[in-house]
Order: structure tokens, then C-alpha cells, then sequence
């Protein structure tokens, strides 16, 4: 019983003692904690990142800081740094920074990547004018796209989904930028119908009539099928109207129409065709208002000089145009057949792009009987026909590119030498004195039973003997 007693008491103790070691190992640990946390001094860093990528450009500022002491007092330590980040260049940069406090040193790298991370901005420059197909396919996209590290990029990419326009870019870093439009899609516009040759026609009677259709083209759909309407017949005088017919798939329609005039030859009629060569020029707009007055429709000859919005006036106002030269260089227009047919592609396209009318009317520089082409003008009249153009030259000149100075001279050369039958007159639009000679000319000419036409490819050809 004495013994159990004894026993128990040691038990007793034992426990005090491991309760009381414990006690003092965990008040140990907590003040060595505080001690090692509050007290102890150390070099302490923050915010510290081995490795880091930063953006092209992007000024690169160490986020880190290093500072001795402990959490109640810790003093800065500027380093010593080694290496330097280039961020005009692509590539990975080593710094390292060495810290010394007193006699106590410290060392750390930073691996910083200089990277373009950072995708294209997008500027969508006409967001209001913006149109979306049902398709899908989105009109009059006008972006201006900047990247910060590519000069060249890729165009934008576009994507219509559930009433939104999603406008992507993607640079070489495979970096891609999306905006995002609410825009709703629709088609109220109908398809644009180009009439192959003239709006207006004059032919005589008994001369073969030959339909050269049209196209259209639909912002939405392409291409687009073109229904005609409407007959001519060649052999009975009269005004005909064909009509053009083209529908697109939201039920939008054009309509366009062909006016040919039918008339008999009659004997002893005079016929003017007023043509001017080598514009349009500032004096031009004066000569269309002066044909406006008149209803006098005529032929221009352009080149590659003068003001677009000039031509298309022209056209719109329902003259004739013919294709003359782009460059008016001789040597060069005339150097060979390939030279020739070059200069005459670019004119034919500049007239073609402002207009959408494709001419096959042309008058050579210098006319068919110059004496300044190198190559045989006998073999390019031959071989401008073969490829279904019509040339024309001229059997009245205004001297308006001679010795002729004023518009008087201009006048009295033009009826002096107007023909009982048809008559070319060749002017310039180029030369003030000449266009203000022109409503002269239309009075004379309406007065004394003339009557002034445009060039059509079934006209007269009055052409001139080819010199060589």
C-alpha cells in the first residue's frame, strides 16, 4: 500500500516536470521567435521575383527592396548592380545585385525578360459608317492598326456573332488584340450595274445593232445575275430603251437603262462631232457648263493629268469618253507596240476606276498620220482594231495647237471648215481661248442646220491615211 503510495506520487511528479519542460520549451520557442523576428538583425527582401518578364519599351524599375535589420527597424541597403536591361532589344538580361551593410554582405539575380507582350491597338476610324451583311461580310472597314514593336502588320480579321462585331489583330508575337461592336446587320442597298459601252447610242437604219449587256456587282452578294428588257430594232427609226434588271438576296433592285437612237440616213445631213484632246484641265468644268447650256453632247480624248472628280462629271453628264494617252509622251507612248498598248492600259484603267465605263473609243497622240512615232502606225491602226478598239481622227482642226492663239481664230477655223456631211473637230480643252470659243461654235452650228453628236463606235470613222 506504501509502496502504491510512492509510486504514485513519482507519477506525479514526472508529469509536473514534463508539463513544466514543456512549458518552457514552447515559451522558449515563442521568445526566440520574437527575438529572431523583432530583434535579430538580417538582411530582409520584399516583393522579390527571380525571374520577371517585362514589355518592349517597358522601363524596367526593380519592383524588390532589400533592407537590414528586423521588422522593427530595417534600413535600406542601395546595391551595387551589375548588368543592364536593354528594353529597345528582345532578349533576356542577367542583373545582379550585391548589397553590403557594415561587414555583412548580401547577393541576389534577377533573370528579366524583355518580351512584346502587349497586343496591336485597334482604331476602328469609321464606326459609325459601318455596315454589316446578313452574311456577315462587313462594308466600309475603315482600321488603322499600331503595334509597339511591329512596323507591318497583318489586316484586321472580323467576325459577326449574335448582333456583335468582334475586329481582331494579331501581331508577329502572336499577341491579339479584339474590339467588340454592337451593330446590327442589314442589306438596303441594291447592286451596282455597269452598262458595257455607251448609256446612249445613235445608230442609222440597216446597221446591225449588237447588245454588249451589263454586270453587277452587290456589296453583300458579288457578282449578281442581270436580267434585260427591251428590244431594238435596227431597221425602223425611233428611240429605244433597253433595261437593265439586277435583284440581290435581301430583295434590294437597280435598274439601269440603254437609250438607243434609231434614225434614218438622210442625204445632205450635217453631223458635228466636237471633240477636245489631252484633258480634263482647270478650263474643262467652264466647257461642260457651256454643252450643259446647250444640250450639246461631245467626245473627250483624256490622259492621265487632271482632276478625277472632272471626268466623272463628264461621264455622268453623258459625254462621250475616249481614251487619248496617259503620259502624252511621245518617245515614249511610241517606242514600240508593247509601249503603246501599256500607255493605253493605264488610261483605259484610270478611266475605268473613276467611271466604271470601259472605253473602247481611242484617238492616237499625233493622230494615225504622225510623223513622230518610231514604229509603223500602219500596223498598230491594224492591230488596235484587232484587239476591238475604234479610232478616230479628225478632218476640221481648230488650230489650237498651231499658230491659232485666240478664241476668234479658234471660231472662224472651226465654221470656216465644217463639212456638208460629217465633221470631226478637233480642240483642246487644255487651252482657255479655244473653250471660250466653243458656245460660239454651238450657235453658228445650231443656226445654220447642223447638228452636234458625241463619237459613238458605230459613228463615222474619219480617219487619216497612216504614214508608214
Amino acid at each position: 500500500m506504501k509502496k502504491n503510495k510512492k509510486r504514485n506520487r513519482l507519477n506525479v511528479l514526472r508529469g509536473i516536470i514534463i508539463i513544466f519542460t514543456l512549458i518552457v520549451l514552447v515559451l522558449g520557442s515563442i521568445g526566440y521567435f520574437i527575438y529572431v523576428k523583432y530583434y535579430s538583425n538580417k538582411f530582409v527582401v520584399k516583393d522579390y521575383e527571380k525571374n520577371i518578364t517585362i514589355n518592349y519599351l517597358e522601363e524596367y524599375n526593380p519592383s524588390f527592396s532589400v533592407c537590414y535589420g528586423n521588422d522593427k527597424k530595417c534600413e535600406i541597403v542601395e546595391p551595387i548592380v551589375q548588368g543592364e536591361v536593354n528594353t529597345k532589344v528582345l532578349g533576356e538580361y542577367l542583373v545582379k545585385y550585391n548589397y553590403k551593410y557594415k561587414d555583412n554582405t548580401y547577393s541576389l539575380e534577377q533573370l528579366v525578360k524583355v518580351a512584346d507582350i502587349v497586343g496591336p491597338e485597334i482604331n476602328i476610324k469609321n464606326e459609325n459608317e459601318l455596315l454589316v451583311c446578313p452574311n456577315g461580310k462587313v462594308i466600309n472597314l475603315n482600321v488603322e492598326l499600331t503595334d509597339n514593336y511591329d512596323e507591318e502588320l497583318d489586316a484586321a480579321t472580323t467576325e459577326y456573332k449574335d448582333g456583335k462585331l468582334y475586329v481582331s489583330a494579331k501581331d508577329k508575337s502572336d499577341n491579339i488584340t479584339t474590339k467588340e461592336l454592337i451593330i446590327e446587320a442589314k442589306d438596303s442597298e441594291g447592286p451596282v450595274i455597269k452598262i458595257e459601252g455607251s448609256k446612249s447610242l445613235t445608230v442609222t437604219t440597216g446597221t446591225k445593232y449588237e447588245e454588249k449587256g451589263a454586270t453587277a456587282i452587290d456589296a453583300c452578294d458579288g457578282d449578281v445575275e442581270v436580267t434585260i428588257s427591251g428590244e431594238v430594232n435596227p431597221n425602223k427609226q425611233g428611240k429605244y430603251e433597253v433595261v437593265y434588271t439586277a435583284t440581290d438576296s435581301a430583295n434590294n433592285t437597280t435598274e439601269a437603262k440603254r437609250t438607243v437612237t434609231v434614225k434614218d440616213k438622210v442625204a445632205g445631213e450635217k453631223i458635228v462631232y466636237l471633240t477636245f484632246d489631252d484633258g480634263p484641265s482647270a478650263y474643262t468644268a467652264q466647257l461642260l457648263d457651256v454643252l450643259k447650256k446647250y444640250n450639246v453632247k461631245v467626245t473627250f480624248f483624256v490622259t492621265g493629268k487632271g482632276d478625277d472628280a472632272i471626268i466623272k462629271r463628264t461621264y455622268d453628264e453623258g459625254h462621250q469618253i475616249g481614251l487619248h494617252t496617259y503620259s502624252h509622251d511621245y518617245k515614249q507612248v511610241y517606242a514600240s507596240q508593247e509601249a503603246y498598248f501599256e500607255d493605253l492600259n493605264k488610261i483605259s484603267n484610270r478611266v475605268k476606276n473613276i467611271t466604271g465605263y470601259e472605253s473602247h473609243i481611242i484617238r492616237f497622240p499625233g493622230g494615225t498620220s504622225n510623223s513622230v512615232s518610231k514604229i509603223s502606225m500602219k500596223a498598230l491602226a491594224k492591230e488596235v482594231v484587232k484587239r476591238g478598239y475604234y479610232y478616230f481622227d479628225w478632218n476640221v482642226s481648230s488650230g489650237d495647237a498651231g499658230g491659232t492663239t485666240t478664241s476668234d481664230g479658234v471660231y472662224y477655223n472651226v465654221i470656216n471648215y465644217l463639212k456638208s456631211g460629217t465633221s470631226v473637230v478637233l480642240q483642246h480643252d487644255v487651252k482657255k481661248y479655244s473653250v471660250d470659243a466653243v458656245e460660239k461654235i454651238i450657235q453658228y452650228g445650231l443656226e445654220n442646220g447642223y447638228t452636234f453628236e458625241r463619237l459613238e463606235e458605230s459613228s463615222p470613222a474619219i480617219r487619216h491615211g497612216a504614214g508608214h
